[in-house]
């Protein structure tokens, strides 16, 4: 019997996984690069324990008072009042969290998770860990014999230029590790997105970069960038006993 070569397609908002009837088995890679994946990668990479994500600021807030987390988070680029953190790479970058446990809620990044079939394999990916999460990717999924789709986190449901082209660079990224992988033309057209929008070009053309400037945050546009920096792939592992909130922890 032929082996049926692995797949490849990119969702460029999360509404779009709902058309196809999504399998659980598949491996799936959400992208936020502008910064919710590229923050969770520098968090994990940073020796946090696990990070809990959630999709509203409210569920955060009242998860937090356990007392024994971190609460970070932002909206429209801008970190929240009372909370420890925002939603900056460079800002976690710079911490020691090791051993320590977070909350974190964005405008776009932690919903995309959830739109993802339940038991799936949900990473983050970002240009700063592509290698990395594409190797991880591919090896999940030939060993287990399933696909593998991007997930753009878009911005407020709408495309998102920086999440298509980051997508297109992990496409580009897979091509190469596994030259007969069977690319869906959402894959093709992301990577012609990524040849004609490279980084840093990138963040002169979308809405993404534009707020987190006018939000004073610069030093993380030239952050979020850079590529194939990290090793770290964070991966969803389950859901918190307690909160009820998805877990994001280092892949071993």
């Amino acid at each position: 019997m032929q082996k049926k070569p692995t797949k490849l397609r990119i969702f460029f908002t999360p509404a779009e996984i709902e058309t196809v009837k999504p399998s659980a088995r598949d491996i799936y890679i959400v992208v936020d690069v502008i910064r919710a994946t590229t923050s969770l990668t520098v968090i994990t990479e940073q020796g946090a324990r696990r990070v809990l994500v959630s999709s509203s600021i409210r569920r955060a807030q009242e998860e937090a008072q356990r007392g024994r987390f971190l609460l970070c988070g932002e909206r429209n680029a801008l970190p929240l009042p009372d909370f420890d953190y925002g939603n900056s790479p460079v800002q976690f970058s710079q911490l020691d969290l090791t051993g320590r446990e977070l909350i974190l809620t964005t405008t776009n990044g932690t919903n995309a998770f959830f739109a993802c079939p339940r038991e799936s394999t949900r990473l983050a990916g970002c240009f700063y860990n592509a290698r990395a999460v594409t190797a991880y990717a591919l090896a999940r999924a030939l060993k287990e014999k399933s696909n593998i789709s991007i997930v753009c986190a878009a911005e407020r449901g709408y495309f998102a230029l920086d999440d298509a082209v980051c997508a297109g660079y992990l496409a580009f990224e897979l091509q190469n590790q596994h030259p007969t992988i069977e690319s869906h033309e959402s894959a093709l057209a992301a990577i012609a997105l990524y040849h004609a929008y490279p980084p840093p070009r990138l963040i002169d053309y979308c809405n993404s970069a534009r707020q987190v400037i006018d939000a004073g945050l610069r030093p993380d546009l030239d952050f979020c960038m850079r590529t194939s920096v990290s090793t770290c792939v964070p991966v969803v592992t389950g859901r918190d006993e307690d909160t009820g909130l998805l877990v994001i922890e280092r892949a071993a």
